[in-house]
C-alpha cells in the first residue's frame, strides 16, 4: 500500500464513543472491538456484583468468510494526497470507523446483549399487599 498525506479543511464531529475510531491519515490495521451488557429494569433496583460476560453471544466465535478466489487490485493515485474540504458527523459508536485515508486491514466486532427486566404485575401486587400488611402491623392497627 502507498501512503498518501490526508489533508482535511473542516472536520465537525459531534461524538465519537464506545470503542469507536478516527483516523485521519493511512493505517496498516484498524481493530475496533466492543462488548457490552444492556440491562434495561422497570423498576430502578440496583444489585452489588451483577452483570457477566458469559452469555454465548459474547463466547461464540464469529464464522469468517474463506476467500478462494484469487483477487488482483491495480490502483492508481494519480494524487499523493488525500484532500478534504468538509466533513460534518453526527456520530460514531460501538467499534464504528471513521477513516480519511487508506488502510490495509479493517476487522471491526462489536457483540451487544441486551437484557429487559420488567414486574410481573402479580408479583407487583403481593409485594404492594405484603408491604401495607407490614405498615398496618407496625402501625398497631
Amino acid at each position: 500500500m502507498k501512503y498518501r498525506l490526508s489533508i482535511v479543511d473542516k472536520f465537525k464531529l459531534r461524538t465519537l464513543s464506545y470503542s469507536s475510531i478516527l483516523e485521519v491519515g493511512d493505517s496498516n490495521q484498524i481493530l475496533p472491538y466492543s462488548l457490552a451488557l444492556a440491562v434495561q429494569r422497570e423498576q430502578e433496583i440496583f444489585f452489588g456484583n451483577e452483570g457477566h460476560f458469559n452469555y454465548p453471544v459474547f463466547t461464540t466465535p464469529i464464522p469468517r468468510p474463506l476467500i478462494t478466489e484469487q483477487i488482483q487490485i491495480n490502483t492508481i493515485n494519480e494524487s499523493p494526497k488525500i484532500y478534504v474540504h468538509s466533513v460534518d458527523i453526527t456520530a460514531a459508536s460501538v467499534s464504528g470507523v471513521i477513516q480519511i485515508g487508506s488502510t490495509n486491514t479493517i476487522q471491526g466486532e462489536s457483540r451487544i446483549k441486551h437484557i429487559r427486566q420488567l414486574v410481573n404485575i402479580e408479583e407487583e401486587e403481593v409485594e404492594e399487599a405484603q408491604t401495607q400488611q407490614a405498615v398496618q402491623q407496625l402501625s398497631g392497627s
